[in-house]
């Protein structure tokens, strides 16, 4: 069978399944498999061998039953990183480089020595796409899962990245009221009651801590700012990940901790992504 007619045959049974977009993942389970990329699978139309087929029907299977078809592959791309993901790792979003892209445009006019702190930094992701950017920052990312920091620590290998660093804990506490200038966090914003309504592929089978941020969904956020002035310098920043609708009550905790808000910044599809604070 050649793999064009078996890329037309998933994409029907994906479309008839109700995915949104059946052929860019048919293209991504056979050009995984095959190891090749979308160009070649057009243009060269290789032949499948049975092992191929049997592989590429497994993948399908498991994406049929809605699991996350990142942990299928076991990997995605952010920021031009090959991010490693599986069971127990949130899959990093394209709006999280939202928060890499407006790190990176206020660091560059600042203090290129000084140090950043990746609280609940899951995959690596963040840490890891502003350490390969900014070669000269030293960036240490912190997280409770250990499971989860075993792919931070093999995606800092496989992206061959120097200058990042991994410890398990929750939040703040490993550290020796160490100061940074920079501190970055996604951390889990969800409502507890709100878990449920989520796409299956995410309430299935992404780690419930990862996503779980309380009764009103802002309780790490919370911790975060009580805790910031001990361990951010003077002038220094705090730029965090938010869900829809929670900037006016991050900016409200944001000015009872003495913070100044720099900046509030929307993503692709214009929901408020990115809040940018500063020590006062």
């Amino acid at each position: 069978m050649k793999a064009l007619d078996k890329l037309r045959d998933i994409s029907k049974i994906l479309r008839e399944n109700k995915f949104d977009f059946p052929e860019k993942e048919a293209e991504e389970i056979i050009c995984h498999i095959l190891k090749i990329d979308r160009i070649k699978l057009y243009t060269l139309n290789p032949s499948l061998k049975q092992k191929s087929l049997e592989m590429i029907d497994k993948f399908v299977q498991r994406r049929l039953r809605r699991e996350p078809l990142q942990y299928i592959i076991g990997e995605c791309i952010f920021f031009n990183l090959r991010i490693k993901v599986g069971e127990g790792v949130l899959i990093p979003r394209p709006e999280t480089e939202v928060l890499v892209e407006e790190f990176l445009k206020i660091a560059r006019d600042n203090r290129e020595n000084e140090i950043l702190l990746d609280l609940c930094t899951g995959s690596g992701c963040i840490a890891l796409a502003i350490a390969k950017n900014f070669p000269s920052l030293k960036v240490i990312g912190i997280d409770i899962s250990k499971k989860a920091l075993k792919y931070a620590h093999e995606n800092k290998k496989i992206n061959n990245i120097k200058n990042a660093y991994f410890l398990a804990g929750d939040l703040f506490s490993p550290l020796r009221k160490k100061s940074f200038f920079w501190i970055t966090a996604n951390p889990p914003y969800i409502k507890t009651s709100e878990i449920g309504t989520l796409q299956p592929e995410i309430r299935n089978y992404e780690p419930k801590r990862a996503l779980n941020g309380g009764e009103k969904g802002i309780f790490y956020y919370e911790k975060i700012l009580q805790d910031a002035h001990d361990y951010l310098k003077k002038e220094g920043y705090i730029f965090f990940e938010i869900g829809q609708n929670q900037a006016p009550i991050i900016k409200a905790l944001a000015y009872k901790k003495s913070f100044e808000v720099v900046k509030i910044v929307k993503d692709l599809a214009g929901i408020e992504r990115v809040v940018i604070l500063k020590r006062s």
